[in-house]
């Protein structure tokens, strides 16, 4: 059991961030999955074993990536299991490990990287055996783009834990790219934080490709200081389970907007989180997310808009729509408004709709075969995201992984 492996995750990191490791095990202890039932046929819309969690926390780092597999020269930032290749183009810009990190900028490490701790049981889990990350660091006053790309072997596991700071009144836009690299059932855990530091502007771009075998947690936490915004864009299809999970604390006059599309197929299993949690007045909330549903496979889409007692003045609002292409496919959507004050805007939506056999027979009856009929109707549903951003970069890596 994992709760017997403190004193073995000590033996490994020695002292490289051990006492929020300690706290970290601590929360996880404390906080525990709930005991009963998510879903009507089963305990959690996805199935995560003990085995797994167990794979992930030890960690099953492959050395098979070849160094000249690592580097894309589109590319500021490269990870693999064992490199962080940075290009050295963004000279203003603080990228490095975790590990680096810890050494090299211990103020800034404490002051972020030791600042938040997990909401969630998985989470804590992640943050207390993560074996590395990425750490970048934006100047205050800085305008920049960043493209990440990571390539883990899929037959690895691993926890990682990436931080992302954005100075004040900086306006970034970071493109993190997660792919397929070779076969395998790997169990791949990661925590993202990024801080808005006050008056920041920041464009997030989370795309997952990774291997149709892997198991996928993602955490995704932003932290939005007083007058900064941040736009999101998440992209899922890979793995053969995923649990995502985001979730931005907001304080005064802040600004998030969010867009998903996950496309699931054969038998895989995701569950989708999109969440705000709103401290200050006047923050504004907006979450978009969309599913495709293929084959036998199963998304389930949750959101809560929760606004605290002090976040007067503020507006929420969450919206999920799920597209069944497939009779043997199954979606759910469990939206909710956790509103703690009566002077607040918010509402949700949620759609889940099957293939019309009209639209088909319509765009057959044009000269299209079934399939081709298919990828359109899919493409017209999914392609909003593409119209989002004019990023020419991001576009192509959504219409690759997309179809679109």
């Amino acid at each position: 059991m994992i709760e017997n492996y403190l004193e073995t995750l000590n033996s490994r990191f020695h002292d490289f961030d051990i006492e929020y490791r300690k706290q970290a095990y601590i929360n996880y202890l404390r906080y525990p999955d709930p005991a009963y039932k998510e879903s009507p046929d089963k305990k959690s819309y996805v199935t995560i074993t003990e085995k797994d969690l167990e794979r992930m926390a030890f960690g099953e780092l492959s050395v098979s990536i070849k160094k000249e597999e690592k580097i894309d020269n589109e590319y500021d930032l490269v990870v693999t299991d064992s490199d962080f290749i940075v290009s050295g183009r963004k000279k203003d810009v603080y990228m490095s490990s975790m590990k680096a990190a810890f050494t090299e900028k211990p103020d800034l490490f404490r002051d972020y990287a030791d600042k938040l701790f997990g909401k969630y049981n998985k989470e804590n889990l992640i943050n207390f055996s993560y074996e590395n990350g990425y750490f970048i660091s934006v100047p205050d006053s800085t305008k920049t783009e960043l493209k990440i790309q990571s390539i883990q072997d899929s037959n690895s596991s691993f926890t990682f834990k990436n931080v992302i700071v954005v100075g004040k009144n900086s306006s970034v836009e970071i493109t993190d790219v997660y792919r397929k690299h070779g076969d395998g059932n790997g169990v791949h855990g990661r925590n993202i934080y990024i801080f808005c530091l006050e008056g920041s502007h920041v464009k997030y771009n989370y795309i997952q490709a990774e291997g149709e075998d892997t198991v996928n947690l993602t955490y995704l936490r932003p932290v939005l200081y007083d007058n900064s915004e941040i736009r999101i864009i998440d992209v899922n299809t890979g793995g053969s389970r995923v649990l995502y999970n985001h979730e931005s604390e907001m304080h005064a006059n802040t600004t998030m907007k969010s867009y998903g599309v996950n496309i699931s197929r054969a038998d895989q299993e995701m569950d989708i989180w999109d969440s705000s949690l709103q401290y200050g007045k006047y923050s504004n909330c907006d979450i978009n997310i969309k599913g495709v549903v293929l084959d036998r496979s199963s998304t389930m889409h949750r959101g809560n808009i929760d606004i605290e007692p002090d976040g007067i003045k503020s507006t929420g609002f969450y919206g999920s729509a799920i597209l069944l292409m497939s009779e043997d496919g199954k979606g759910n959507s469990k939206p909710a408004l956790l509103i703690k004050n009566n002077d607040t805007k918010s509402k949700h939506s949620s759609a889940i709709s099957s293939l019309d056999p009209e639209q088909i027979f319509y765009l057959r009856s044009r000269g299209l075969s079934e399939e081709e009929s298919k990828d359109l109707i899919i493409n017209g549903f999914i392609g909003y995201i593409a119209d989002i951003t004019d990023n020419e970069f991001l576009k192509k890596q959504l219409n690759d992984i997309l179809k679109l």
